[in-house]
């Protein structure tokens, strides 16, 4: 059979189009195989419990969780309100393993707070909660604020977000450290509860007693970010910010005591 020129120059374009059709299937499969994994790979959630975890696909770095109850009632005794008062604490606030760097951005969800405590109100709430915090350490770490956002989450995304979200049980506020083993800082994220009732009663002497005051549960997870650790000792830590506890009614917690200032000043003056 004769094949005129034209004719053999189809045939081997045909050839040569089948054979990159079938590389590029080859490329495809292979980039698949070797990149889908890397593409799609979703981080495990950190558990939302007291403790030290392993930051998923970041080798070194560690999370620092630390969950804020409400303080168990005594058997057969109602719970009672809680208002400021102006007893002081000289229990020293003890460290943890991380501190702050000089300046450090922390961003506001304004549309996640709850009408009970107003959005507008957020701002001022957390400046005050930093703005103790900044003094106690020296004024050696300079809050800055950074740009609103949207995110209601804990998550490894260097937003080092205040908000309120959803958190299980009846934690009060969830806060999550990530920290590298030089103690070094790298991103924060403080989750208020939106299941619980909520009220700011904006320096007044005692919150409503049915709700839990946002400036004062704030404030003691605020001083998580600088390093301070929750103290469960009644007897000595009960008036101190950075007590494990919350309670409803309560506002003390907005003030420091000398022993919650005295912890986060060892940290950045040492």
């Amino acid at each position: 059979m004769v094949i005129c020129h034209s004719s053999l120059k189809y045939v081997l374009l045909f050839l040569y189009m089948r054979r990159l059709v079938f590389l590029g299937f080859v490329f495809a499969f292979l980039f698949g195989l070797f990149m889908t994994p890397v593409l799609s790979a979703k981080p495990t959630d950190i558990p939302e419990e007291d403790g030290i975890y392993d930051e998923p696909g970041h080798p070194g770095v560690k999370v620092r969780v630390f969950v804020h109850r409400e303080r168990p009632a005594k058997p057969s005794t109602p719970p009672t309100t809680v208002c400021k008062d102006d007893l002081d604490s000289n229990s020293f606030v003890h460290k943890e393993a991380w501190k702050l760097p000089l300046t450090w951005t922390y961003n506001l969800n304004p549309s996640s707070v709850p009408a009970s405590v107003g959005s507008g109100d957020l701002q001022i709430i957390a400046e005050n909660g930093f703005n103790g915090w900044e003094s106690a350490s020296g004024n050696k770490v300079n809050f800055i604020e950074g740009p609103t956002t949207t995110v209601s989450r804990q998550a490894y995304d260097y937003v080092n977000v205040v908000t309120w979200g959803r958190t299980s049980g009846s934690a009060l506020g969830v806060t999550y450290i990530r920290y590298n083993s030089t103690g070094a800082v790298l991103d924060v994220d403080t989750i208020m509860n939106t299941k619980i009732a909520w009220s700011w009663s904006n320096s007044n002497t005692c919150g409503l007693s049915s709700t839990y005051d946002a400036e004062d549960i704030m404030t003691h997870e605020l001083g998580h970010w600088l390093g301070l650790t929750d103290e469960y000792d009644a007897a000595s830590y009960q008036n101190a910010t950075m007590y494990g506890y919350g309670a409803k009614g309560e506002v003390k917690k907005v003030t420091l005591t000398t022993g919650d200032s005295a912890g986060a000043f060892a940290i950045y003056n040492p």
